[in-house]
């Protein structure tokens, strides 16, 4: 009995941490707007920066102006519900067509990803793909 009732909690929450997700639908109807390339390279080099995944895990680092960073990460998403903390190093461009890209080296798998960075609301959010459904991170580049 107890194994169904924290399965039917896990299923709630999983379900709950869904329908809390973003979409891109959701921060255009904040009347967001895409940065450009331009707009990117004013904003990223030596930023520090704050991303939470859609998924809930924060990571940090700081995009030095040679390209390259140290990251680190809570890694609450893959932790089974704990929290830990986890560094790698990486590098991160501004890509042509303006998006955002970082390559991280983690301890169990590489990231290698680019977004669209829009702004809404004072906030930054990113996107993998320009499509309503796709689900948004959050950013905060600071200097």
């Amino acid at each position: 009995m107890f194994r169904v009732i924290v399965v039917a909690v896990s299923f709630g929450a999983c379900s709950l941490a869904a329908a809390q997700t973003l979409t891109l639908s959701d921060i255009k109807a904040k009347n967001a707007v895409q940065l450009s390339a331009e707009d990117l390279k004013q904003l990223i080099p030596g930023a520090k920066v704050m991303h939470r995944t859609p998924m809930g895990t924060t990571r940090r680092w700081e995009n030095k102006t040679d390209g390259t960073l140290v990251a680190s990460s809570d890694a609450s998403a893959t932790g089974g519900g704990r929290a830990y903390r986890v560094t790698a190093s990486g590098t991160w461009r501004i890509a042509e067509n303006g998006r955002f890209c970082v390559a991280i080296k983690w301890n169990m798998n590489n990231e290698d990803s680019c977004r669209y960075v829009f702004k809404a609301d004072g906030k930054y959010f990113g996107v993998g793909k320009l499509q309503d459904t796709e689900p948004v991170g959050e950013f905060e580049f600071s200097k």
